[in-house]
């Protein structure tokens, strides 16, 4: 799956997105990952789990089968960026999939061993 892909299944997936998803090129997936980060972030904090679980799913299929350009921005601009900090999020990151939990592990470690200190979105212990 590349960048595109990801985009049509998010907006198909997500039809209110849709506009905040075609306004960024094909060539920006960060920043339409940005979008669905955001989009998934208030949906933890509304508590609307469904919602959050739909993303979640969303962002497993694209971790499975996204070629390295979509997987960079899965990690860098969603994994990396979700917030589970509140009570909400620590609810919400209990329906995270193994495989996306596996994945912001890797690249929560990552970031911790480049800047010599945890992200402040990082609450592990």
């Amino acid at each position: 799956m590349n960048t595109v892909e990801f985009r049509s299944l998010m907006a198909h997936q997500t039809p209110h997105l849709r506009d905040e998803l075609e306004y960024w090129e094909d060539d920006l997936p960060h920043l339409q990952m940005a979008e669905f980060l955001d989009f998934t972030q208030k949906a933890i904090v509304a508590r609307s789990f469904d919602v959050v679980r739909k993303s979640f799913e969303i962002a497993t299929t694209a971790l499975k089968s996204g070629d390295a350009t979509l997987l960079n921005a899965i990690y860098v601009s969603f994994l990396e960026r979700l917030d589970f900090r509140s009570d909400a999020g620590k609810q919400a990151f209990l329906l995270m999939p193994a495989e996306l939990k596996k994945g912001r592990y890797e690249v929560l470690d990552h970031d911790e061993k480049l800047l010599g200190r945890k992200l402040g979105v990082d609450d592990r212990a």
